[in-house]
This record gives C-alpha cells, sequence and structure tokens, in this order.
C-alpha cells in the first residue's frame, strides 16, 4: 500500500489567531515556512506534522 507522506500544517499566528493556515508535503511547506519568516518577521510560524494518508486508490466509495 503506498501511502502520502511528510506533509506538514504550517500556521502563521498573530496572538492566539492564525492568519494563515497551509497544508504542504516535506519541501514545499519548508519554502512556505522560509516565504512566511520573511513576509512576517515578527509573527509566529508553526510547521506540525500531519499523519499519512492512504493511497485514494485503496479507498472504497462511500455508498
Amino acid at each position: 500500500m503506498t501511502t502520502i507522506t511528510d506533509r506538514r500544517r504550517v500556521r502563521v499566528w498573530f496572538g492566539r489567531s492564525t492568519i494563515a493556515d497551509h497544508v504542504a508535503c516535506g519541501d514545499l511547506a519548508s519554502e512556505y515556512v522560509i516565504a512566511m519568516r520573511r513576509r512576517f518577521p515578527s509573527l509566529r510560524i508553526t510547521s506540525d506534522p500531519l499523519p499519512d494518508l492512504p493511497d485514494p486508490s485503496t479507498l472504497l466509495p462511500l455508498s
């Protein structure tokens, strides 16, 4: 079974509120973090790992 791995959730925080929320894989998430730090140097940026997703071809239809 193939899984979709290395996904990260990147968020830009203004106090306790998020002003940007983005999910991307590996290198794209890293590039997004760099871009957001450049654009919002004084805000907190987090990058959290997400669980792996199963291969879409192995999923059963809903009905």
